[in-house]
């Protein structure tokens, strides 16, 4: 009955101040902004290789527990704002990936699930909660070509969808395939929040993801 109705794509105007945006742009740079990569191949310990992809042209940092970004006192408090309006605990969150894209910087239409997390402990991706950290003059849309729906980015904007079904939290949500549009002009600063069905920090630990 899903594929009845279409998705739901929830936008927030003004979920963080101009302050915590700022803050984790800092926290990016602190942590290193490097080439983003994409889920590759499958290495013999059963872990999975990263890749550059000519449709991915950004830049990202993760803020982890790795370089003590996550556990910082501000960017917990966001964690703990995303766990309020989603219901599910941050331990189902991944580290916030923050991003920077530069003039003419893109990410090609693609998906947030991937097939292998459905059988590990972590599951898989559920959810992503997109925050926009910065204004961008022209260009930089959040596209769901399948739906019809372009989110503008601007400074404290987020955006919650679907990866799985709702019918079905394991099944891939064919229809939220979307794009990062080209920045025309400015720069645009996002980060990532991808929640999983099960503690993907546990998993993590474990090398389970």
């Amino acid at each position: 009955r899903d594929l009845e109705q279409p998705p739901w794509i929830i936008t927030f105007e003004n979920l963080l101040s101009e302050e915590e945006c700022k803050y984790l742009i800092e926290m990016g740079r602190k942590s290193n902004y490097e080439r983003s990569e994409d889920v590759g191949k499958l290495l013999a310990d059963g872990s999975y290789d990263s890749v550059q992809s000519q449709s991915r042209t950004s830049e990202n940092a993760w803020c982890s527990y790795r370089n003590k970004c996550r556990d910082d006192p501000q960017v917990h408090l966001i964690h703990n704002r995303l766990e309020k309006i989603t219901g599910i605990p941050t331990n189902h969150s991944e580290d916030f990936q923050v991003l920077k894209y530069e003039h003419g910087q893109f990410y090609r239409q693609h998906h947030d699930y991937i097939g292998h997390q459905r059988d590990r402990r972590s599951g898989p991706r559920m959810l992503t909660f997109f925050l926009y950290l910065s204004d961008v003059e022209e260009g930089g849309a959040t596209n769901f070509p399948d739906l019809g729906i372009a989110v503008y980015p601007k400074m404290g904007k987020a955006v919650l969808w679907p990866s799985v079904l709702d019918s079905n939290p394991f099944d891939k949500e064919p229809r939220t395939d979307h794009e990062a549009q080209d920045v025309i002009k400015g720069q645009k600063y996002g980060a990532n929040s991808w929640i999983h069905a099960h503690d993907y920090m546990a998993a993590q630990e474990l090398g389970c993801t």
